[in-house]
């Protein structure tokens, strides 16, 4: 019972510091291409996933799961802007920017930015 509660504690303890984690992220390599070509790959792939004329939900759920964060439109038909933000190996932030355009149901179109900067 005890070797169970200590081995247990420990497991607890290795996720807890993150010594085990889930491995890396679907955006690691986008951000590892660097900020142009990874923009250009990973607006490239999230065209091909959800065309114009596809259903918004499904997007919007897939940039979630990336770790995008998405703000309210600035105005009725206004492209909803999403942001990935992560902090390199290196210690540099990249920061990844995402224009959604929407009728409220459709996808009508993806834009992607990407940038690094110093801590």
């Amino acid at each position: 019972m005890v070797a169970l509660m200590l081995g247990a504690l420990l497991v607890a303890s290795q996720v807890f510091r993150g010594g085990w984690t889930a491995g890396p992220t679907e955006m690691e390599r986008y951000v590892r291409s660097g900020p142009r070509i990874g923009a250009q790959e990973l607006e490239r792939d999230l065209r091909a996933a959800h065309p114009a004329g596809s259903e918004i939900g499904p997007l919007f759920a897939r940039l979630s799961r990336f770790g995008f964060t998405c703000g309210a439109p600035a105005a009725p038909g206004a492209p909803v802007e999403c942001r990935y933000r992560a902090r390199r190996d290196d210690n540099r932030l990249v920061s990844v920017m995402l224009d959604v355009a929407h009728d409220g149901v459709r996808v009508q179109s993806i834009g992607a930015r990407m940038a690094l900067t110093n801590p």
